[in-house]
């Protein structure tokens, strides 16, 4: 389905007797343009091509522009404020207009957005009688427009989410008997809600909740962006999130993994090389999927990231050349095999090379933890590669600063929930400081 285009320009061509050129807003859809007049005009140097938006003039800029204007001439702040919270709200109506037809599956041109926006907002106003504005969607139903708005743009798994998130609410409506509406989904609906997650939902733990209520407030914000009025009370609420256990292989366990016998299984094999290579590069499994020969300029490998669209580069070293060279001759530099397979093969892998340190895993229900004891290697996956690059290349010397320049991290909040440093570095790091201590008598 097509999408609307906006932008706001000024028609420099239409200026009136006092200098100033009106504020328009051009709409597209599938090429096909119509103008909308915002019945507001201002001289040219109070406008900003690239934000689309009035700018106020310092009397200090105004003196050095020369513009043979007086200064009380051009737009106070005040003004320019007016106009900016007009243009907002014009953005956000013609927004709305377009998620109603998408809501309704209906196919539309620009002369449905234009014709619907004139009989809605004549002039900038809007008109109030109820059988001129149809009513919003719930929130459950924005969720699809949510989704098939972002489908080109977002990865399948991030969208997930927004499904799951559909079902919850659609099954606290039957629940609570009553639609999930923008208007009355404030901190009250937030704090039902998660009791709600908590006592009726009883497979998810706290921070499946959390992430829940996390990717509703997001969805929130959306909405609010697009011209749908709420409740805003919402943004009060504060979402709880456990610190979650940082799964990583130790220098020890990495050295096992590397010398464990395989006997030969060509699955383990293939699987404990793909592995090593993103112990020691950093890379996600979604970048590992995407990796091509091309991606290889000299000793460095260079591509953008899946996640965020980012540009990437990190020096190879003779773990990821080994790994290399041993594929050397097939098409692609690295077996492929599914994230799912991986995971899978990875876990009987680290089983063999007896990487079964007990691990306690606690996880909350409300207030009640939920405490569970596994061996290790039923903890790793394909991901456990990445956080085992950040734990080792610190542990070995590497700076903070270097290391998330490798892994592409931008943010250090980000950044330490990938970094489980052993408690022997703890202990030897003490000591090279500190100096080496002997033994406590104990008196």
């Amino acid at each position: 389905m097509a999408k609307l285009s906006m932008r706001f320009e000024i028609r420099k061509d239409k200026l009136n007797q006092e200098g100033k050129a009106p504020i328009s807003c051009m709409i597209s859809v599938s090429q096909k343009r119509k103008r909308i007049s915002v019945e507001k005009s201002l001289h040219p140097v109070n406008w900003d091509n690239s934000t689309q938006r009035a700018i106020h003039i310092s009397k200090t800029q105004h003196s050095k522009l020369k513009l043979g204007l007086k200064h009380t001439d051009l737009l106070m702040g005040s003004d320019v404020d007016q106009i900016n919270s007009l243009l907002d709200k014009m953005q956000s109506r013609l927004n709305f207009i377009e998620t109603r037809f998408r809501l309704n599956d209906q196919l539309y041109t620009v002369d449905d957005i234009y014709n619907t926006y004139l009989a809605e907002c004549p002039s900038t106003g809007i008109k109030s009688t109820e059988n001129q504005i149809q009513k919003p969607p719930t929130v459950p139903e924005f969720i699809d427009t949510y989704i098939e708005r972002n489908r080109a743009s977002r990865a399948k798994r991030s969208l997930c989410v927004y499904s799951q998130l559909k079902n919850h609410l659609v099954a606290y409506e039957e629940w609570s008997r009553s639609k999930v509406e923008f208007e009355s989904i404030g901190l009250s609906f937030f704090e039902e809600f998660q009791s709600f997650l908590i006592e009726e939902r009883t497979t998810i733990n706290n921070n499946t909740i959390a992430k829940q209520l996390s990717t509703l407030k997001t969805l929130l914000n959306y909405a609010r962006k697009h011209g749908i009025e709420m409740n805003q009370s919402y943004r009060d609420f504060t979402i709880k999130r456990q610190k979650l256990e940082v799964i990583t292989l130790t220098e020890r366990e990495f050295k096992l993994l590397k010398e464990a016998d395989l006997k030969g299984v060509r699955r383990h094999i293939k699987a404990r090389d793909i592995f090593i290579f993103l112990c020691a590069t950093s890379m996600r499994y979604s970048d590992y999927a995407q990796f091509k020969r091309e991606h290889i300029k000299g000793n460095t490998i260079r591509l953008t990231m899946k996640k965020g669209n980012k540009p990437w580069e990190i020096p190879l070293n003779p773990e990821s050349i080994a790994i290399l060279e041993k594929y050397q001759d097939m098409a692609e530099p690295l077996p492929k095999i599914s994230n799912q397979k991986l995971s899978k093969y990875i876990r009987e892998v680290c089983e063999v090379a007896k990487i079964n340190e007990p691990i306690e895993i606690i996880r909350y229900r409300g207030s009640e933890p939920i405490v569970n004891i596994y061996p290790k290697h039923q903890l790793i996956s394909s991901h456990t590669g990445r956080k085992t690059f950040c734990t080792l290349s610190l542990e070995r010397g590497a700076s903070v600063e270097t290391v998330m320049k490798w892994s592409g991290h931008e943010s250090y909040a980000s950044f330490k929930r990938y970094v489980n440093l052993s408690r022997s570095h703890s202990i030897s790091e003490m000591e090279r400081i500190w100096g080496k201590t002997e033994l406590m008598k104990v008196v």
